[in-house]
């Protein structure tokens, strides 16, 4: 399959984060930020007329300027574990590749195939929700890994005692690279993963459910989230910005669930409702 790789520079006054927020209501697979600029991948058959409509009309609103290449599969997966680290959320879960050394000064390790997925820790988001299932009590519990793009939340909930988990993704190559981590992290008969919308992985409620996404598609989905938390679950979320906090906890509050706690990270945000 081949990706176009779009170098994005914008205004000084516009930040990566407000570009990557409205990146995500695309089907970008991945981002890289380096110094004064945003590299976003996307597979070239999802950037039909449609999207590139939509994204001509934010190239204007922002006064980017952008340069596109085509990359091929092979030559993607080989620059990025030429670029990819490991992630470290200080020293309860480290999260590197699979051609890294052991990471030995963790509680948790997670090794994934840096492949075109979300969710490798990288961005503030990942880190955040790691950061805060630190504090959660997961063991024998249930978990739905909503958004799930490598896996690596589902794979550390089972790290942490979670015994029926479901992860799911509406990219394939997302739910292709899951299958091919929870396998690498020995959870392959813990984890459930499926591909498609949330109503893809049959109905059932959840201690907790993580969604990692962005901002439209969990207020799209708010409701039916919702219906799939047992009484007394916790959904923990973020991919979202400083802007869409309080329409994330109005749309929370309408299907009976409340704020708990609120995390931020480079203008990034992390809420966990109950």
């Amino acid at each position: 399959m081949n990706y176009l790789k779009l170098t994005i520079q914008a205004p000084e006054d516009i930040s990566n984060d407000i570009i990557i927020a409205h990146l995500s209501d695309f089907q970008f697979n991945g981002f890289i930020e380096e110094e004064e600029l945003l590299i976003a991948y996307i597979a070239e058959k999802n950037f039909c007329d449609q999207s590139k409509t939509k994204f001509e009309s934010l190239i204007v609103k922002y006064n980017l300027k952008i340069e596109k290449q085509l990359i091929v599969n092979q030559n993607w997966n080989k620059k990025w574990e030429s670029d990819y680290e490991p992630v470290f959320v200080d020293e309860f879960c480290a999260v590197r590749a699979t051609f890294h050394k052991p990471i030995l000064k963790v509680k948790h390790e997670i090794v994934v195939t840096p492949k075109m997925s979300f969710g490798t820790g990288h961005h503030a988001t990942t880190y955040m929700m790691i950061k805060q299932m630190e504090k959660l009590k997961f063991n024998q519990k249930s978990v739905l890994d909503y958004g799930c793009g490598t896996g690596v939340l589902a794979i550390l909930a089972h790290k942490l005692g979670a015994l029926k988990l479901t992860a799911i993704d509406i990219d394939k190559w997302a739910y292709e690279n899951t299958l091919e981590n929870i396998d690498i992290n020995n959870s392959s008969n813990a984890i459930h993963v499926y591909c498609g919308k949330i109503e893809a992985a049959p109905f059932q409620k959840y201690d907790f459910i993580l969604a990692n996404i962005n901002r439209n598609v969990i207020l799209n989905t708010m409701e039916e989230m919702s219906m799939r938390l047992i009484k007394g679950g916790y959904l923990l979320a973020s991919g979202f910005l400083n802007s869409d906090v309080e329409l994330i906890i109005a749309a929370a509050n309408k299907h009976g669930l409340s704020v708990n706690l609120k995390t931020q990270k480079d203008k990034w945000n992390c809420l966990l409702f109950s």
